[in-house]
């Protein structure tokens, strides 16, 4: 089979369909996408590919791709993947590498790649897909802005499970059970819930179960009618009276008496209830969010948590993990929490060392992510300079880090003075210290970014833009 066949299909009018087919679908795509034949020939050219390469689709057809594809991928330096067919080449996804355009410029890419190979096993031919990181970023900060999780962020699989179980019921009038411990943004699920629904125009009302007795609770959800108990002196509407036609937002649900219980349990399964001191039943029209950070399986088996409630409540379980069992995902909330105290005023501190990032990674983050943000906001007040270094971190979060000195410290954990400049104190002597690490880091890892961030304890995108920040090719 001649890599031509493999990749244009036999002679005819169908091919001919066929071909146009293909180039639709891959015009289609926003990924740059390139086909190779085994005489190492481009056979096809995405307009994708031209913006980035820079180069038309005329021009590129026929070339050889190594000519064309002026690239290099981790430590293998080949021009393209085809270089490693001798070397029992295999597929890859997301290598981190860099493009040299037409116009000479280097852009930093992420590239996939897969061969293709007769029933023999021989191979034809490849194809590649590139990812330039300017416009992965430039896609994370428009959907930043307009995104119904803007709020949240994470890309950990957990997390983007997530993210994806609330697309397939965001729909629906399903009650959603929201579970995690304290700090970890259940709240923000729920919202996010709400304002995706068709409910998104109607009222999101919480209710903070924890923070009222029983009694007030029951009149702070269901309502109450002048004179129904000692202070009662006019009607009241309550909570689910107020979020009739949107949503319901239970928070600490597992601290409810039995008693409240069996009320709840009628409204959520009846969609009716009466105010307190009334005996005229009113339906409701409301979606139940609730959320708990405590084991409701072991309150149920104590006898403290009622199995019917918590089966109706259950409907949609959402799990949110702890910080700790997702770290990759502390570099860019520390990203996005800075950004949110620049809003507030607080815009002394415009980057973290490197150390005072390591510190945040190996903190176990009991309090999680609202722990995180206020550990932040006290180094955003306490910070001498632009840079938030480990000085600035609570005692607890620094404790990890003393155990072992930190690149670009002495032995007190002082840094040297700052030089002067334009910039703000100490900004010019931090950038420096900061960008001789980033080359030591890449240098120790033959220029792998992938490796040279897990290193650091970033990700991939944090190093391209500090790299691009400190004029690091």
């Amino acid at each position: 089979m001649a890599s031509d066949d493999l990749l244009h299909g036999p002679e005819g009018g169908d091919a001919l369909s066929g071909e146009r087919k293909l180039a639709a679908i891959l015009n289609s795509l926003s990924e740059a996408v390139i086909t190779v034949g085994r005489d190492h020939r481009i056979a096809s050219f995405n307009r994708a590919a031209e913006r980035l390469v820079g180069i038309r689709e005329g021009e590129a057809l026929g070339k050889d791709c190594r000519g064309v594809l002026r690239a290099s991928f981790g430590a293998a330096q080949h021009d393209c993947p085809m270089g490693e067919l001798a070397e029992g080449g295999k597929p890859r996804v997301d290598v981190d590498g860099t493009l040299v355009r037409a116009d000479g410029r280097i852009v930093p890419v992420s590239a996939s790649w897969a061969f293709f190979e007769s029933g023999s096993g021989e191979v034809h031919g490849f194809v590649i897909s590139f990812r330039s990181f300017e416009e992965i970023e430039r896609i994370a900060e428009e959907r930043k802005s307009r995104f119904p999780f803007r709020d949240i962020v994470g890309k950990t699989p957990r997390i983007r499970r997530i993210f994806d179980l609330v697309e397939v019921v965001k729909d629906t009038d399903s009650t959603v059970l929201i579970t995690g411990e304290s700090g970890t943004g259940k709240g923000l699920f729920a919202r996010a819930i709400h304002e995706l629904s068709p409910r998104r125009e109607k009222p999101f009302v919480k209710v903070n179960c924890a923070a009222l007795t029983e009694t007030l609770l029951e009149s702070e959800m269901f309502g109450h009618v002048k004179g129904a108990f000692t202070g009662a002196v006019a009607d009241k509407v309550g909570r689910f009276e107020a979020a009739d036609g949107g949503t319901i937002f239970l928070d600490e649900i597992g601290e409810i008496s039995p008693a409240l219980q069996v009320k709840l349990l009628r409204v959520i399964q009846d969609r009716e209830f009466e105010r307190v001191g009334s005996s005229r039943t009113q339906g409701v029209d409301v979606r139940v969010i609730a959320a708990t950070n405590r084991d409701l399986k072991e309150e149920m088996r104590t006898g403290r948590f009622r199995e019917d409630l918590y089966y109706r409540l259950n409907v949609i379980p959402i799990a949110v993990p702890p910080l700790r069992d997702r770290r990759e995902d502390i570099p860019p909330l520390v990203d996005h929490v800075l950004t949110g105290l620049r809003r507030r005023g607080l815009d002394r501190v415009r980057a973290i060392s490197p150390e005072a990032m390591r510190c945040l990674m190996e903190y176990s983050w009991p309090g999680n992510v609202r722990e995180l943000e206020n550990v932040l906001e006290r180094g955003a007040v306490c910070s001498r300079g632009p840079v938030l270094a480990v000085e600035d971190l609570a005692e607890e979060v620094r404790e990890p880090c003393r155990s072992r000195p930190v690149a670009g410290t002495s032995a007190a954990g002082e840094t040297p003075p700052a030089t002067a400049s334009g910039d703000p104190p100490g900004f010019e002597a931090a950038s420096s210290r900061e960008r001789d690490l980033l080359l030591r880091t890449l240098g120790e890892h033959r220029w792998n970014r992938g490796a040279a961030a897990a290193a650091l304890g970033v990700d991939r995108t944090t190093l391209w833009r500090r790299m691009r920040r400190l004029g690091i090719d």
